[in-house]
């Protein structure tokens, strides 16, 4: 039925599909790959739980230091701010360490 005409465009489709499958199953094989990945997922998580536990303490600490000492809501404002500027200097500090090489025995 193909006579002389060649391959069918079926045929040249299920071979790059089938090529573009090998090469995925590959890549998904990949532990350095798939180790980026994780790093990166774990870097994010990192920075932003540092981020918000420095607000979340400094800020849990000025409350309760404006209810014990009467000061509402100065001391809340303030220690706010040394929470933001501590979780700021937490996440230069991770962002830092990203950047640094590995070491063998670290």
């Amino acid at each position: 039925m193909t006579g002389g005409r060649g391959p069918s465009p079926l045929d040249d489709l299920n071979r790059r599909l089938a090529a573009i499958r090998e090469r995925r199953r590959d890549d998904a094989g990949d532990p350095e790959r798939d180790d980026t990945a994780k790093n990166a997922m774990g870097y994010a998580l990192r920075i932003g739980v540092e981020l918000v536990a420095g607000l979340v303490v400094g800020g849990g600490m000025g409350w309760l230091l404006d209810l014990w000492l009467g000061t509402s809501p100065f001391l809340l404002i303030l220690f706010f701010f040394l929470g933001a500027a501590a979780g700021m200097l937490n996440v230069w500090r991770a962002t830092r360490s990203m950047n640094q090489p590995d070491t063998p025995g670290d």
